[in-house]
């Protein structure tokens, strides 16, 4: 599966090497395309690891070990994504 990575904050984004040179319309419509993108896959991803929980009997009241960990990946993902845009 190709995943795209979120485009980042838009400031930064205007002045990306492959956007150079480009109307700024085009660059918004190519911004959102990607944000979009982006938020679908992780739309999706979020729905088949519900599935996949849902599926091996997980789901109850106390998460399991495997969805504390599960959490703890999500943080981490979570945490690296912000240290590297929101710097």
């Amino acid at each position: 599966m190709f995943i795209v990575n979120h485009p980042g904050p838009w400031q930064f984004y205007v002045n990306r090497p492959d956007n150079k040179g480009l109307p700024i319309m085009e660059i918004r419509d190519k911004y959102l395309r990607e944000q979009l993108i982006f938020e679908q896959q992780l739309s999706f991803l979020q729905q088949q690891q519900m599935l996949m929980s849902n599926a091996s009997g997980g789901g109850g009241v106390f998460p399991s070990e495997e969805e504390e960990e599960d959490n703890t990946i999500n943080e981490f993902v979570a945490n690296d994504y912000v240290e590297n845009y929101f710097v």
